[in-house]
């Protein structure tokens, strides 16, 4: 076996390799809204009826955190497959984490199925990231935020500019999106999310940097007036969004 000098680095195959993203990250909380408003500082998007997930992509694996639950990716084997749907490395995503019924809409039975230990059924035997297993719905994922890129905390830019970056790294898949939405008019929005059956929208101000914690007027969750009905299929819901 040779020996190295004092001093001389190890190989790179044995040198330690360190994590680049943090194993604990402190998101940001929205504040209540009391009502929808317009401004053309904000973007508006639907609220999406699922759980929030923080979702880590680092050398080509992926790892799931979501609000106060234990790690959750037993539950969604199938999200592996994020990783194959972004560019680059070291990522991490704000997102909604649901599970689709077989008519393509967000069941929160099936969700709570999910993390109940119901498992996912056929569609992780098979391997295929957002197919329909028998009885255990499809996990379907929206992104809303783009907290770090190539290892690198994005906290410090305005959520326009985050918005921006995710929409260049993510391609979309019929399962996995960038969420969509509209800049200023958000009581039009309201209105069109409530005769959907939606219960609240999504206000993010697009100067605003990422705040851990509160977020104060940088982000609110505003209820809108819901019609009694179920949720559209997801992909019917996203080809009626611009942005």
């Amino acid at each position: 076996m040779t020996r190295l000098p004092p001093g001389e680095p190890l190989p790179l195959e044995f040198a330690p390799r360190a994590a680049r993203l943090p194993e604990r990250i402190l998101p940001m909380r929205p504040t209540d809204g009391e009502g929808p408003f317009d401004d053309p500082g904000y973007f508006f998007e639907p609220w999406w009826p699922g759980i929030r997930a923080i979702v880590l992509v680092e050398g080509g694996a992926v790892r799931l955190r979501a609000e106060a639950l234990a790690d959750p990716s037993p539950a969604f084997p199938e999200l592996a497959g994020v990783a194959g749907l972004v560019r680059g490395d070291g990522l991490v995503l704000d997102a909604t984490l649901m599970v689709l019924d077989a008519r393509g809409r967000p069941s929160r039975p099936l969700l709570e199925r999910r993390l109940r230990g119901g498992g996912p059924g056929g569609a992780a035997a098979a391997g295929a990231p957002g197919g329909t297993p028998p009885g255990g719905g499809a996990a379907a994922l929206v992104a809303s935020d783009l907290l770090y890129l190539d290892g690198r905390s994005l906290a410090g830019r305005p959520f326009g500019e985050r918005r921006g970056e995710l929409a260049a790294i993510l391609r979309p898949a019929d399962w996995c999106l960038a969420g969509r939405g509209f800049v200023g008019d958000g009581t039009t929005v309201a209105a069109a999310l409530g005769e959907l059956g939606f219960r609240a929208l999504s206000a993010r101000r697009l100067d605003a940097p990422l705040r851990a914690g509160p977020a104060g007027d940088a982000w609110y969750r505003v209820p809108v007036v819901a019609a009694p009905r179920t949720l559209p299929p997801l992909v019917a819901v996203f080809r009626r969004l611009p942005l």
